[in-house]
């Protein structure tokens, strides 16, 4: 007899209400929540699922055998939180309301990220959305095949849902994602892999593209842009200058290695209307305001929130722009980009240049780990 999946069930009261139903012809599936199985892992079903605090993970029920987790499920669940509430922090999200509300946390029932692996998906090896899917499809594994807190594949396709402003200019679809990968791997593995070789050529990659870098590169060339500016942030931003009182919020680190990242964080805050150092640097949100060119906006705002002049590292890359090549001419035409607009804006507002600019960065800091 044929298997026709899991069945969910979805009411559309306003009201948390309870209801009976019954089926026919239908067997359980394994199914672990809140620390214990309430279906039993050898439960009739060919596929499982997992609902931690964050996640509700689906894959065929042996995987769920975790062998590869020391804890097991139970070791699995709790990393998925982590890598949720990690996403959280990356942009700067630590409320259960308003403007800064977390994207998953424990009270926050019926919302949370889903990840399916199943044998045959819409496109690609993997994608994004509700849930977000991934081919790999082994029913005869004991192992689970995500590991929330060493995986680019689970940290590039939830990414994608969660990418935010000012980070996603054009061009930039398959990169802001992966900034948060970057942020994973600094904290959990003490250093960005994943652009630790290319970043030692990207000075001269800059030199070679003449002020084109972002048209002329790919998604792995591109993702250099926001490695360099984190890199530099870690030895030139000071996130206490923006909080002259009282405590830091806890998503920001002082760990080193980390400490670039309080830059992204601050930036994300701001692009969604954050007050703090109002009084202090302006009225003017320059994260929070758009022209229509997303550009502009990252420039603006990553000089504004770094409290200086990062004109020549944003024309070396012009993020947004695009190239293209008219047929039978021999060189390449570009298009977008930063304004000419945006740069006086930025000029008129009198930031410090840098001694030595993000463009010059030509390493990852590789930082021991500590518990967390």
């Amino acid at each position: 007899m044929p298997y026709g999946g899991l069945i969910y069930i979805k009411g559309n009261s306003p009201k948390n209400e309870s209801a009976e139903f019954t089926f026919t012809g239908v067997v359980k599936a394994p199914f672990y929540k809140d620390g214990e199985w309430k279906n039993a892992l050898n439960s009739p079903a060919p596929l499982g699922e997992l609902e931690s605090d964050a996640f509700v993970y689906t894959t065929p029920k042996k995987n769920l055998e975790a062998s590869n987790f020391t804890g097991g499920v139970a070791e699995f669940a709790k990393d998925l939180d982590t890598f949720a509430s990690s996403m959280n922090d990356f942009y700067g999200r630590n409320d259960e309301d308003g403007k800064h509300r977390m994207f998953t946390y424990k009270n926050l029932t019926g919302h949370k990220h889903r990840f399916t692996n199943d044998v045959q998906i819409s496109i690609g090896d993997a994608h994004s959305g509700y849930p977000v899917m991934n081919s790999s499809f082994s029913t005869n594994s004991t192992t689970l095949p995500t590991t929330p807190l060493n995986d680019w594949l689970i940290w590039h396709e939830v990414g994608h849902n969660a990418a935010e402003t000012p980070l996603t200019v054009p061009g930039a679809t398959e990169v802001a994602n992966n900034v948060l990968a970057l942020y994973m791997q600094d904290r959990y593995l003490g250093k960005m892999n994943r652009v630790a070789d290319d970043i030692t050529v990207a000075p001269e990659y800059l030199e070679e593209s003449n002020g084109q870098a972002w048209a002329r590169g790919g998604a792995g060339d591109r993702l250099l842009m926001y490695a360099q500016l984190k890199e530099w942030a870690e030895k030139n931003f000071d996130i206490k200058q923006w909080y002259p009182e009282g405590d830091l919020p806890k998503f920001y680190s002082d760990r080193e290695g980390m400490k670039g990242w309080n830059l992204f964080q601050l930036m994300h805050r701001k692009a969604r209307g954050d007050d703090v150092g109002k009084t202090k640097f302006g009225e003017r949100n320059y994260c929070a305001e758009s022209n229509g060119n997303a550009a502009d906006k990252l420039m603006l705002c990553a000089s504004w929130v770094a409290q200086t002049d990062l004109s020549e590292f944003f024309k070396k890359w012009n993020p947004g722009a695009n190239a293209y090549q008219l047929p039978g001419a021999s060189e390449m035409n570009f298009e977008g980009g930063v304004s000419q607009s945006a740069y006086e804006t930025l000029a008129a507002l009198n930031l410090p240049k840098p001694q030595q600019g993000p463009e010059t960065i030509n390493q990852v800091t590789e930082h021991k780990m500590s518990a967390e």
